[in-house]
């Protein structure tokens, strides 16, 4: 089928798909973006399963990313999710929600994720052991205004005509399915240094996925994550809080490398409790360096607000000016009776 663009953006949207084009190997099947996030710490349920409820309160995240709008149509996407810690029989256990909404450029292709998430942790010998599982329901959906097609050529006239049929008639213009997640989690407490890590499998149920009633549907591959990080107090009122993200999908991958530079403002009347820098590179491995990530943060009350943006430096620069996508976050961490009648040592924080 033929899309048709509007001609201020035909000559950079024809470069960036002649460099998507180039930088895959003959035969890989070109996989739809999934959802992700440069301050993938603010996204916790969605990074991982087991870091539901891994705060002694509720907590409520939201995160907004706007990416490409200097090439097209932006991409959008927006995360909200809920969890807590809770004690059932004195063991601790989290529960929590997520939803992700994700708007792909052009024509309203758009994806949404519900899904709920399920912890039990447990502490041995002074390491926190965590497992989450998350099942939840996908609905995907386009819009086909604007969409031309190679049957709609009229030979006679030389012209598009709209009133010739497309022959697509076996495509639905939306579709859902049951997904399920799972994930672990680690943490301890060395000295000073509390280093952690997670890893989780996403569509472990590889569920159909095709707008396409005819053919054999297509089945998700499993994606996997691997994220860690570790707090480094170097002063009374300085940390640093170096981390790592790293995905897999058939066909795919991405690194995320850097980390955030935390300092605590101890004036009584300021009411920021600490302000932070963000640091982060982007990485297509074995190919190329992606994006810069920088940006900046404040705490203040139980409210975390993260700002930052992706400076393309990929072989896309040419397309995008060197533009990225637009990052803000909020984290909310309110009152919460999630320790009582669970003993945590003091790894806990």
């Amino acid at each position: 089928m033929i899309l048709s663009f509007n001609s201020s953006n035909r000559r950079r949207l024809f470069y960036l798909l002649a460099v998507l084009m180039l930088s895959f190997p003959p035969g890989l099947k070109l996989m739809a973006q999934e959802a992700h996030f440069s301050q993938f710490y603010t996204t916790p349920l969605l990074t991982n399963p087991a870091n539901t409820g891994m705060t002694d309160n509720l907590r409520f995240a939201n995160n907004y990313r706007n990416q490409w709008a200097k090439i097209g149509v932006p991409y959008k996407t927006l995360y909200t999710s809920l969890d807590s810690k809770i004690a059932i029989a004195g063991k601790s256990f989290g529960i929590g929600a997520m939803i992700v909404h994700d708007q792909s450029s052009a024509y309203n292709l758009a994806a949404d994720q519900f899904l709920v998430s399920f912890s039990y942790s447990r502490i041995i010998n002074n390491h926190q052991f965590t497992v989450g599982i998350q099942p939840g329901f996908v609905s995907k959906a386009y819009n086909t205004n604007g969409l031309t097609f190679g049957s709609q050529f009229d030979g006679t006239s030389q012209q598009y005509n709209p009133r010739l049929t497309s022959y697509e008639n076996y495509l639905s213009n939306n579709m859902g399915f049951f997904d399920l997640n799972a994930g672990v989690y680690w943490r301890t407490l060395i000295r000073n240094f509390m280093p952690s890590a997670g890893f989780s499998v996403s569509h472990i149920n590889s569920p159909k996925a095709s707008f396409s009633s005819s053919a054999e549907a297509t089945r998700l591959p499993l994606k996997f994550t691997f994220n860690s990080q570790v707090d480094i107090p170097l002063s009374k009122r300085f940390n640093i809080v170096p981390g790592m993200l790293y995905s897999y999908v058939s066909g795919a991958n991405e690194l995320l490398l850097g980390g955030t530079e935390n300092y605590a403002i101890t004036d009584f009347f300021i009411p920021a409790k600490k302000i932070y820098a963000i640091t982060y590179a982007r990485v297509n491995p074995f190919q190329n360096l992606d994006a810069l990530i920088l940006g900046g943060g404040i705490k203040f009350a139980k409210f975390d607000i993260g700002l930052s943006y992706d400076i393309n430096i990929s072989p896309l620069a040419q397309a995008s000016n060197f533009n990225g996508a637009f990052e803000l976050s909020l984290v909310y961490t309110g009152a919460g009776k999630s320790k009582r009648n669970i003993h945590e040592p003091c790894i806990i924080y």
